[in-house]
């Protein structure tokens, strides 16, 4: 029988003390901040090591730290924006709306922004294309 591990979100498995983590009841969203970094040697072959992540605010740091830690959030995004189906896929969309109809990036990104952050991974997209604004793609 295969060993499964699970990670505790109310204690650190490296000390045991209690840490702090999202409260699943809360009746109020959290508005958690990404910013995406990139810097890609060859923009057809991202790599995560070429991607870095900024979460935030700053007020829930240890909620945020707790749930990278026990979801693997930082891997798991990091290989959505390296993915063919997903990162090098939103960059061929920004492309293609960009030659074949007559809109720039901006006007992507513009339209991003008033979308729901939710449908089609919105809030990883966003910033992703913005990082790929940024590193000079577009």
């Amino acid at each position: 029988m295969p060993m499964t591990f699970s990670k505790d979100p109310l204690h650190n498995s490296e000390n045991g003390y209690r840490r702090k983590s999202f409260y699943p009841y809360q009746t109020s969203p959290y508005a958690i901040e990404l910013e995406i970094s990139l810097n890609p040697q060859d923009w057809n072959n991202i790599k995560p090591d070429d991607v870095s992540l900024t979460l935030g605010p700053e007020v829930l740091k240890e909620e945020i730290d707790t749930w990278l830690d026990v979801y693997g959030i930082e891997e798991r995004y990091k290989a959505k924006c390296c993915g063919e189906n997903d990162g090098k896929y939103w960059i061929a969309q920004v492309w293609d709306e960009w030659q074949n109809n007559g809109k720039t990036p901006q006007d992507c990104l513009t339209t991003l922004k008033r979308q729901k952050p939710l449908a089609d991974v919105n809030f990883l997209k966003k910033p992703f294309l913005e990082a790929c604004q940024r590193a000079g793609l577009f």
